[in-house]
């Protein structure tokens, strides 16, 4: 695996909305890698995240799960 912990900045302009990121191993949501605090805006935060192992990861914003994506590990630069 990578072993690599990273900081994750978060910078949240919706006035009064709050935002997360959170880190899962699938699109199910069923097992939690990262869980960020929520960040009410407007207001910023960073976040710092585990080692994770190499390989593709879902995310999403958990208030607002429409907001989502791949969360990429790789050893490669």
């Amino acid at each position: 695996g990578v072993g690599l912990a990273l900081l994750t900045y978060v910078c949240n302009q919706d006035r009064g909305i709050p935002h997360n990121v959170a880190i899962y191993e699938d699109e199910s949501a069923a097992k939690t890698l990262f869980k960020g605090d929520l960040v009410d805006g407007p207001g910023k935060t960073t976040y710092s995240v585990e080692a994770l192992t190499e390989g593709t990861f879902f995310f999403r914003c958990d208030p607002h799960p429409d907001m989502k994506g791949a969360f990429i590990v790789s050893g490669s630069a």
